[in-house]
């Protein structure tokens, strides 16, 4: 028989004296697992690495991808438009001359109704400027003044001017008469439009009863004796004649009285000028050319013992289209002017001078001669349309001799696209011709 034997087995490392203890088993918590040799061998093996170079070097090459192809798209469609829509261009230089001008170099403008088509002409522009100031007053005088005031005067009657001569009178409905001071052309009617002229005319007395309102028909007694003249010869106010005037009113220094005037006639002379500087499109003026009738309009009282002094300037501009003008210097300078057109810049320094004085009536009537110091730039008008036309299906290499048949151009650069075509549109509206802005040589 055999006999089992239980015995306390104590571990190699434990003390025999040691005070026992209960032998527990070793916890199975995860946190106490020993790992066991070959697991420590696994263990000094790194994790596997998460390879992310590969993921990105995939992207990059989708974004270039999708960058190539949209450049490519980009080059196709301007490829397809170059094709499709081809552009032309053509870039000009317009032919240009420098002109001076001396004190000897003459002109003779002549009026624009009934001068030849080749002629310098020239058009009347009038214009009337008030202006007043206010001067001390020491003290009294006893006066005497005439009404003043403006008339537009026509002309129904004839196909040639009509000659008023100085004091002409003209009568309102009431029987008052005003005259004319000086002679004046009133000119030819233009079919059934009658011609004009404005004029002031000074009341036959003195007195506060010529201080009348605008006259609808004011008459001229003279042509009586040709009812069909006197008809048809006629003038009309658009505002009240003022001034007239009989009585005491303070009295004004002359002194005092002719610088006053000097000044407010200063300042209607510069609204004179600036009339000068802003012609109408197509037209210019010369400042020198101007013409300035000065009119002494009665005073007035002002209150607290001042006198106001009231001045007019009667303007006349002689004004000329540039066309006419520009095209009688080139052909004056040019040679190659004749069936040309161009147009004309003056130098800043540019000033003319009447070489015969005209009355003012005489202004628009008769020809009007002048001579110019400074210099112009004459630019000639390209004909883009004719250009394009010429140019249109011809080949590249007839560029040059194309271009030279036109003598108002100095110069000239085409641009063909796309770069392969080597000829010009067939259709002309296809050349674009851009002509160039020439400097200024002054």
């Amino acid at each position: 028989m055999v006999r089992n034997y239980m015995q306390d087995i104590t571990p190699p490392d434990e003390d025999p004296e040691s005070e026992a203890v209960p032998h527990l088993a070793p916890e199975r918590s995860i946190r106490n697992i020993q790992p066991t040799a070959a697991r420590q061998r696994l263990s000094r093996t790194p994790p596997p690495r998460m390879h992310q170079e590969p993921v990105r070097r995939s992207s990059s090459r989708s974004w270039g991808v999708w960058i190539a192809a949209g450049v490519s798209l980009v080059v196709l469609v301007g490829a397809a438009l170059l094709l499709f829509f081809p552009a032309t261009t053509i870039s000009v230089e317009p032919h240009t001359q420098i002109v001076p001008f001396d004190a000897g170099t003459s002109f003779t403008a002549l009026p624009s109704q009934g001068a030849p088509s080749d002629a310098i002409v020239y058009t009347l522009v009038n214009q009337t400027y008030e202006d007043s100031a206010v001067v001390a007053a020491g003290g009294i005088e006893r006066v005497e003044e005439k009404a003043t005031g403006t008339i537009i005067v026509y002309n129904e009657y004839s196909d040639s001017p009509v000659r008023l001569i100085k004091n002409t009178r003209f009568q309102t409905d009431k029987g008052l008469i005003f005259r004319i001071p000086a002679s004046v052309d009133v000119p030819a009617r233009k079919g059934t439009t009658p011609g004009s002229i404005q004029v002031t005319v000074f009341a036959d007395q003195a007195g506060e009863n010529y201080n009348v309102p605008p006259q609808e028909k004011i008459t001229l007694p003279g042509l009586k004796s040709t009812p069909d003249m006197f008809e048809k010869v006629y003038a009309k106010s658009t505002a009240a004649f003022t001034g007239g005037f009989v009585g005491d009113r303070p009295a004004v220094a002359p002194a005092t009285l002719d610088a006053a005037r000097s000044e407010v006639r200063g300042r209607l002379s510069q609204k004179a000028l600036q009339l000068a500087a802003t012609p109408t499109d197509g037209t210019f003026a010369f400042a020198n050319l101007v013409n300035i009738v000065f009119e002494t309009l009665p005073a007035t009282a002002e209150p607290g013992g001042g006198v106001r002094i009231h001045e007019r300037a009667v303007v006349s501009l002689p004004v000329f289209p540039i066309g006419p003008f520009s095209q009688s210097i080139a052909r004056a300078v040019s040679a190659n002017a004749e069936g040309q057109t161009v147009n004309l810049r003056f130098s800043p320094d540019i000033a003319a001078s009447a070489s015969s004085t005209l009355a003012q009536g005489e202004l628009g009537q008769k020809p009007l001669i002048f001579s110019l110091t400074g210099s112009a730039q004459l630019i000639w008008n390209v004909d883009a349309g004719g250009l394009s036309k010429a140019l249109a299906g011809r080949d590249e290499s007839a560029f040059q001799a194309i271009i030279q048949g036109f003598s108002s151009m100095d110069g000239a650069r085409a641009r063909i696209t796309p770069f392969w075509r080597k000829s010009f549109p067939s259709d002309a509206t296809k050349i674009e011709i851009q002509v160039e802005e020439p400097v200024a040589p002054f």
